[in-house]
C-alpha cells in the first residue's frame, strides 16, 4: 500500500508542471523580506541565455548546496528593470525533475513571489536548491547595485 501511494503521489507530481502555470504542490506561509536585508552573490553577472531562465519551472535556478539561503541570496543579487528594490516570499514547491540529489531521485522547485514598485503583478521566480549550474539574471530585472 506503501508503494501504491508513492507511486500515485510521484506520477501527480510529474504531471503538475505541464500546465502554462504549474500548480504549486506545497504552499509556505513565510513573510515579506527586502531583497536588500540579504547578502547577494557578488558574481552575478550576465544575463540569462534563455527568457524561461528562473521565470518557469522547467528552467530552474540551480543554486545548489540544499541552502535556502542560497536562494534569498541570490533574489537578494537582483533588482527590477530600473534598480527598483525587490520584495519576496516563497509561495510553496512545484515541478518535480530527476535529480540524484532529491529524494528518492527526484527533486522539487522552490516558488518564489517577487515584487518591485511599479509592478502590476508578482513575478514567479523557480530556484531548486538541490542541484548547482550557473547563476545568470532572469529576462526582466538587473543586477543589484550595492551602495
Amino acid at each position: 500500500m506503501k508503494y501504491f501511494l508513492s507511486i500515485a503521489l510521484l506520477a501527480i507530481l510529474l504531471t503538475s508542471c505541464g500546465a502554462k502555470q504549474p500548480t504549486i504542490l506545497s504552499s509556505s506561509t513565510n513573510p515579506t523580506e527586502r531583497a536588500t536585508s540579504r547578502e547577494p552573490f557578488l558574481d552575478i553577472t550576465e544575463m540569462a541565455p534563455n527568457k524561461k531562465y528562473a521565470l518557469s519551472g522547467e528552467y530552474p535556478v540551480m543554486v545548489g548546496e540544499k541552502s535556502v539561503a542560497n536562494q534569498r541570496r541570490y533574489i537578494a543579487s537582483l533588482a527590477g528593470p530600473n534598480g527598483e528594490e525587490l520584495t519576496f516570499h516563497r509561495r510553496g514547491s512545484c515541478c518535480p525533475y530527476e535529480s540524484e540529489n532529491g529524494m528518492m531521485g527526484s527533486a522539487l522547485v522552490d516558488v518564489y513571489e517577487v515584487m518591485y514598485e511599479g509592478l502590476k503583478e508578482p513575478i514567479l521566480l523557480y530556484i531548486s536548491f538541490y542541484d548547482e549550474g550557473p547563476l545568470y539574471i532572469p529576462y526582466g530585472f538587473t543586477k543589484r547595485k550595492l551602495n
